[in-house]
């Protein structure tokens, strides 16, 4: 059910001024709410950090979801 909705959001030609569609919308409102304490996408995936050590003093990090590739947080 969930994908269904997230597909009919998709269609809807609506951006927001960065360009996120609503569904996108609906997604990293799900994750800040809810998903973070569990580590869930709206989606039904799961959201990981990868780190980056690019030197000592230079650490990257991102946070995506593994099943529909949803960037929500980046260094």
């Amino acid at each position: 059910m969930r994908k269904l909705i997230l597909a009919i959001l998709e269609k809807i030609p609506y951006r927001t001024k960065f360009g996120l569609s609503l569904a996108d919308v609906a997604k990293i409102r799900y994750y800040k709410k809810y998903g973070e304490k569990k580590n869930k996408c709206l989606c039904g995936g799961h959201v990981h950090t990868i780190y980056w050590n690019r030197s000592e003093d230079d650490v990257s990090w991102e946070t995506t979801c593994s099943s529909c590739e949803q960037l929500y947080d980046e260094d």
